[in-house]
């Protein structure tokens, strides 16, 4: 059976136009990992309830998590968390949930080097694994690569840079639809060559961990297996829209 808890709005940021990051302040949840997702459900004053499925962006405060939403123009929930849920309301949490998908995948794994690949907001189970790493394993070499369709719908700008310009993470964008002047890349898929050239070598024998919309990670899944990545290092988590 299902446990539902509530969980209080103590914090939120607007990520993009149609994004927002949302705090939970969700006490009695079990402890998070990085890579896993809740359950929010949201029930109308008609008594019509309906919930779905969020990856967890930040596990760092235990029984304080983020989620990071993308509204969907017909979606059910996505545009009232982004619009119009506020701080110091209440929703119903389930989880978190699933574990084929965390990082690190095992005591024996928890110091290899992780390659990240996101597709638009495909970022948010990453970015839980990247501030992770941070509190908890700093020495582990992580690498991202996102793509987005433009500047504007990149999630985590300010805290990128930051990482960035430490050296902490390096990360390597490609924008679908418009580019940045100084890009060096007109805007358009990442190709082959390009994303073979910016992931971690074979012989780094990095964990890869791809999330995205489905035809984006089964594409760039198969690239990695041609190229020799063995398959039990390659983990999926592919976006169904609903």
């Amino acid at each position: 059976m299902t446990t539902w808890r509530v969980g209080t709005v103590v914090g939120a940021v607007m990520e993009s136009p149609t994004a927002r990051s949302i705090w939970l302040e969700i006490p009695g949840l079990p402890t998070p990992r990085p890579g896993q997702h809740i359950d929010i459900r949201l029930t109308a004053p008609d008594g019509y309830s309906t919930s779905r499925s969020y990856s967890l962006s930040d596990v760092r405060e235990g029984e304080t998590v983020a989620v990071s939403v993308e509204e969907l123009d017909d979606g059910e929930v996505s545009p009232f968390l982004v619009h119009d849920l506020e701080i110091g309301e209440q929703v119903e949490v389930a989880g978190p949930v699933g574990m084929q998908f965390v990082w690190p995948p095992s005591e024996a794994d928890a110091d290899r080097p992780v390659q990240l690949v996101a597709g638009g907001s495909g970022i948010a189970p990453l970015m839980s694994m990247i501030r992770a790493r941070e509190t908890t394993r700093p020495d582990v070499e992580m690498r991202l690569l996102y793509s987005t369709r433009s500047p504007e719908h990149a999630f985590y700008r300010d805290e990128f840079a930051l990482l960035t310009s430490s050296g902490r993470l390096r990360v390597d964008w490609f924008f679908s639809r418009s580019a940045p002047a100084d890009s060096g890349r007109r805007a358009g898929r990442i190709t082959r060559d390009e994303f073979l050239t910016a992931v971690l070598p074979v012989e780094d024998h990095p964990l890869f961990y791809l999330c995205g919309g489905n035809e984006y990670v089964e594409v760039l899944g198969d690239w990695l297996l041609d190229a020799g990545y063995p398959i039990g290092d390659i983990r999926i988590e592919r976006f169904l829209v609903t």
